[in-house]
């Protein structure tokens, strides 16, 4: 083979090498534009869902304000401001959309065994026993509370030598507030009822109007010939909301607590607590 050939298999070498390095550079640089772009995709739907879950929270907050005003004598899910945002997940153009509002005073607010009083303590005994729990625990989170002072979660409880599985036990009608209030009787669970009036038909009967009627009232239970159980009540200020939203491939779950007050005057829904849960998957993890 001649110098001249050698000379040209190199070169040909060099020019192979040049386009397979431009080759790749290209590459790269389309790769690069498409992960940047989905980028700006997955953070403009993280931007729309939680547009859509601010403004979905407003609105029920507007909602409650609204309710001091035009209802405050009674409260429950079936009044105009609750049917008005309350909303069963349904499909958006952008995607999934959900607002879930639970009543916190449905159940029995744990704290106010922290001022002890024989009233809610006799109620709480009577609650344990109908959970299938020792009924000195009652007295237990007394002591408890009375030496600590409250508590924002029942589940701290545990830290002082309650069992687990009374915490368990009471979940479903025991919660955490921070603020005084009844138990409502136009949202608390029939067991939790049936426990209140301490007659199983009576609380059936109340159930059943309630059903009916949509809600209770003093009159409801006085034409029924029911007293009304003590620490009950037919309003309630305390509320968590619970807001689905998706867009594209970003999704937002968000939980707020809210507390209605009206001191003085003022009227006002101020917000304890939000809780954010994204979901926005990547593809690609390393990018």
């Amino acid at each position: 083979m001649s110098p001249r050939e050698g000379e040209s298999g190199v070169v040909l070498v060099n020019v192979l090498v040049v386009l397979a390095i431009a080759g790749g550079l290209m590459l790269l640089l389309v790769n690069s534009q498409d992960v940047a772009l989905d980028r700006v995709s997955r953070s403009a739907d993280a931007a729309i869902v939680e547009q859509i879950a601010m403004g979905a929270e407003a609105s029920v907050i507007d909602a409650l304000r609204r309710d001091l005003d035009d209802a405050p004598d009674a409260d429950h899910l079936n009044e105009p401001w609750a049917q008005s945002v309350i909303q069963d997940e349904v499909a958006l153009p952008t995607g999934k959309f959900s607002v879930r509002i639970t009543d916190q005073q449905a159940m029995f607010n744990i704290n106010q065994l922290a001022a002890v009083t024989a009233g809610t303590q006799d109620f709480a005994r009577r609650l344990m026993i109908a959970l299938d729990q020792p009924p000195e625990i009652a007295a237990q989170i007394g002591r408890v509370l009375g030496a600590v002072g409250q508590v924002q979660d029942i589940q701290a409880l545990t830290r002082f030598g309650i069992p687990q599985e009374a915490i368990d036990a009471m979940s479903p009608y025991v919660t955490a507030l921070p603020v005084d209030g009844t138990i409502n009787l136009n949202s608390v669970d029939p067991f939790l009822l049936a426990i209140m009036v301490q007659n199983t038909s009576h609380a059936q009967q109340l159930v059943r109007i309630r059903e009916r009627q949509g809600s209770l009232s003093r009159a409801a239970l006085r034409n029924a010939g029911i007293l009304r159980p003590q620490n009950s009540g037919f309003t309630s200020n305390v509320y968590r909301i619970y807001i689905l939203a998706e867009a594209g491939r970003a999704r937002i779950r968000m939980q707020t607590l809210v507390v209605r007050r009206n001191d003085l005057g003022v009227k006002a829904v101020d917000i304890l607590e939000r809780r954010f849960e994204h979901d926005h998957p990547d593809p690609d993890p390393e990018t």
